[in-house]
């Protein structure tokens, strides 16, 4: 149980130990701290003490209407820009819990406060500390995905005051006829894996691509849910994301024992920032290979399968097959380059949108050209 249940707490150590203090219990006791920081976790689940169990289950909603003030309050103290740079900062974005984030509920076309145990439906965040315009960075990366053809989590870039927000719906929150919001379950691929979230990157330890090959071929809706990972993987390569480990993959829930991959979330390019470009690596290979560029025909065939022939026939037969990936990693790389340009003029008047373009639309449309040069050499 403790890979699920750690995976519901921050990734920070300093933050649970933070937490810890603050309600007197141990760091190292997830249960402990779930039962005070619990009532809205991702997915379905909530935990509370045992004693107030009964007025948690039989509580209505509660949301108390905030306005951009206190929103632009919340976003200042989690934000931290006084290393920001277009170098970016050598470590992994997650690690030490660098992205402040912050959940709210809008509900009948005000943002809320969720009281007690009521559900959130958008997470607030303003970017990873010490990489500039990060969340806007996220928020281009997730509407070209949008626009070529991934299914994303919807996401909003607006400004609060002075203070910008990217603001992410939550795929696991739906609003039923009665417009109250129901949570849905989920789990990000560690949990679903049994691994600890601390070794959520390939290089810990964590899972591979094959794992998660593995583990969707034998889910109810494996044709899709392999589709759609190999779509994100596949574009987190192309636009050079460095933090896209098994935590940012995750898989919906049903009753009935149906799992589904969820929207993309989380996906930012690390081409925007000099020193990510210049020892660029992605979380989680495709085919054995991560380094940015140098993905072409070889480690394309390498993930139809891992060389495992009774795993490269179950992919095939679930409609993935080799033919099927090289189209894929070819389809993304002559699009996204289009759609993130387009999304840069749509929303040219964003403040700081000039900039980004400057550092990140250049070196992506390089890497995805280096990528289409090395697969139509070996066409040749």
């Amino acid at each position: 149980m403790n890979p699920y249940l750690f995976g519901l707490l921050p990734d920070s150590e300093d933050q649970r130990k933070a937490i810890a203090a603050e309600f007197d219990v141990r760091p190292n006791n997830p249960v402990a701290l779930l039962s005070h920081i619990g009532l809205d976790c991702p997915g379905g689940v909530q935990f509370c003490a045992e004693e107030d169990a009964d007025a948690v289950l039989h509580r209505t909603g509660e949301y108390r209407p905030i306005d951009d003030h206190e929103i632009a309050l919340r976003l200042k103290s989690i934000r931290d820009d006084r290393d920001a740079s277009w170098m970016g900062l050598d470590e992994s974005w997650s690690l030490g819990g660098n992205q402040g984030k912050f959940a709210l509920a809008f509900i009948n076309g005000c943002w809320c406060e969720c009281m007690g145990s009521s559900p959130t439906t958008h997470i607030f965040k303003n970017g990873v500390i010490g990489f500039k315009l990060e969340a806007l960075n996220e928020f281009v990366c997730m509407k070209s995905a949008q626009r070529a053809g991934i299914a994303t989590a919807n996401v909003e870039y607006r400004m609060f005051e002075d203070e910008p927000a990217l603001i992410v719906e939550r795929y696991d929150r739906v609003k039923v006829e009665d417009g109250t919001i129901r949570r849905l379950h989920q789990e990000d691929l560690c949990q679903a894996l049994g691994v600890m979230p601390a070794q959520k990157y390939t290089a810990d330890g964590g899972p591979t691509t094959r794992d998660i090959q593995e583990l969707l071929v034998h889910t109810s809706h494996h044709q899709l849910n392999l589709y759609l990972f190999t779509q994100i993987l596949f574009f987190n390569a192309i636009i050079g994301a460095p933090d896209a480990h098994a935590k940012n993959y995750s898989l919906l829930l049903g009753n009935d024992g149906a799992a589904m991959m969820t929207r993309m979330y989380d996906v930012a390019s690390g081409l925007a920032y000099e020193r990510m470009r210049r020892r660029a690596r992605l979380a989680m290979s495709v085919g054995g290979e991560n380094r940015v560029g140098r993905i072409g025909p070889g480690a394309i065939r390498r993930y139809h399968g891992m060389g495992d022939p009774a795993l490269e026939t179950a992919l095939t037969d679930a409609g993935l097959s080799e033919k099927f990936c090289f189209a894929t990693m070819m389809d993304l790389a002559y699009e996204v380059p289009i759609c993130m340009e387009e999304v840069m003029d749509e929303y040219a008047d964003l403040p700081g949108m000039a900039d980004l373009r400057e550092h990140m639309l250049g070196p992506v449309r390089e890497n995805c050209q280096r990528t289409l040069g090395l697969i139509r050499a070996d066409m040749d």
